[in-house]
């Protein structure tokens, strides 16, 4: 029987996504302790100037976490802040091992912690080691499931088969881990925020269609697997935004529903559209308790605390926005642009001076293979209302596409610069 794993280093980062827009600007950081095989503590980090993941699961834990081990997604801190050291509470807790995935680009934390910690004679694993070493099985119908047990895999147990399934799985936590801090890693070089784009099109390039009267009409393009995939973007995200022209047509809520974590910050790009107040009264973004952000590039007297841009370009004005959001100490701003919105980012990307800071930074781009999702001019019938298919905007030149993956029948590609 093929083993089944549980990663306490993916429950670590689940810890993580509940810290996400409450630690800010510190890093959102799970962690959780584990004595036995059992998990005895959890912890996310909290507000500035409050505990850290790893005092929080530590407590959590008590006197359980003398000998134990603890996972934990980023390199703990080794200075004195806002709060004392967490490998200072580490080794007074009594751990005995450490494992934790991501080195912290703070200069003041980088790799020293793991020096103090072994200096404490307590073991350190870290990186992939780390996501491999935190695999355990779950309990396969066999005698230990029997038993009610749940076996700790001992690495030099493992048969050839079990190891490279073991592998596999650590391999892609570590991937998940690191993609996860790929914005705070950013965050901590350039002071700014990490901005990532998220488009979905059908497999003949159209990503919605237009009404007879000129109106942009949405339409379903992925199905629930990718669906999920960009709830969980939506998770990791300080702040969701989307232009518009795509909030009056899709009015999305932009919360998270298919995975678990907290709602990101809701921000419209309202453009040159001044917002009315039956607009206002029937989206669902304004109707909500979560926090809303308008940018605007003219007034608007309905909406009394827009941040009014009043710069020339687009590309000023949206990098006014970005260093809005980059005080805020926002590192990830998740983009569901509609056509306008992404034909002006392609279009001021390529434009763009080799010294100017970019106006995205990775683009998901979504492909379903699905034929039956077909808005192509003869078949893009929207309550038998619709003249035409939507086209995605060209991509700029010079991207490289790192990343690939399926799911169901949509196709992503991740492109970078």
């Amino acid at each position: 029987m093929t083993p089944e794993f549980t990663n306490y280093m993916q429950l670590a980062l689940r810890q993580s996504f509940f810290a996400i827009g409450v630690s800010r600007p510190n890093p959102a950081v799970g962690a959780v302790v584990v004595k036995d095989g059992i998990v005895v503590g959890k912890g996310r980090t909290q507000r500035p100037g409050s505990a850290h993941a790893e005092v929080m699961a530590l407590r959590d834990a008590g006197e359980l976490a003398r000998g134990a081990s603890i996972y934990v997604t980023l390199e703990p801190c080794c200075h004195y802040g806002r709060t004392p050291p967490c490998t200072k509470a580490i080794i007074e807790a009594g751990i005995k091992k450490v494992y934790f995935v991501h080195s912290d680009p703070n200069p003041v934390v980088h790799g020293k912690s793991r020096q103090i910690l072994e200096n404490a004679g307590i073991e350190v694993h870290e990186g992939l080691d780390a996501c491999i070493e935190a695999c355990v099985d779950d309990c396969l119908n066999g005698d230990s499931a029997a038993a009610g047990e749940c076996r700790v895999f001992e690495f030099k147990s493992f048969s050839t088969q079990d190891k490279a399934a073991r592998e596999a799985e650590g391999r892609d936590v570590f991937r998940e881990v690191e993609r996860y801090f790929e914005a705070y890693d950013y965050f901590v070089r350039f002071k700014r925020t990490f901005v990532e784009v998220k488009s979905a099109i059908s497999q003949d390039g159209f990503m919605g269609c237009v009404g007879v009267s000129g109106e942009h009409l949405p339409l379903m393009i992925t199905k629930a697997g990718a669906n999920a995939w960009n709830h969980e973007l939506r998770a990791m995200s300080d702040a969701v935004l989307v232009g518009a022209g795509t909030l009056l047509a899709d009015n999305p809520g932009l919360d998270v529903r298919y995975v678990e974590g907290n709602n990101p910050v809701k921000i419209v790009w309202a453009g040159h559209h001044e917002f009315t107040a039956e607009e206002i009264s029937r989206l669902n973004v304004f109707k909500s308790q979560d926090a809303v952000l308008v940018f605007s590039c003219v007034n608007q007297p309905n909406i009394p605390d827009a941040v009014l841009l009043m710069h020339q370009t687009f590309a000023d004005n949206w990098r006014a926005m970005i260093e809005n959001l980059s005080s805020r100490g926002m590192h990830r701003l998740m983009v569901e642009p509609g056509a306008g919105l992404a034909r002006e980012l392609f279009k001021d990307e390529a434009n763009k001076k080799q010294d100017e800071v970019p106006l995205w930074n990775r683009l998901d781009l979504w492909r379903s293979t699905d034929v039956s999702v077909d808005v192509s001019l003869e078949n893009c019938i929207v309550n038998g209302s619709a003249q035409a298919g939507l086209e995605y905007p060209e991509l700029p030149q010079g991207l490289v596409a790192k990343e690939s993956a399926v799911i169901g029948p949509d196709v992503l590609t991740v492109y970078y610069k």
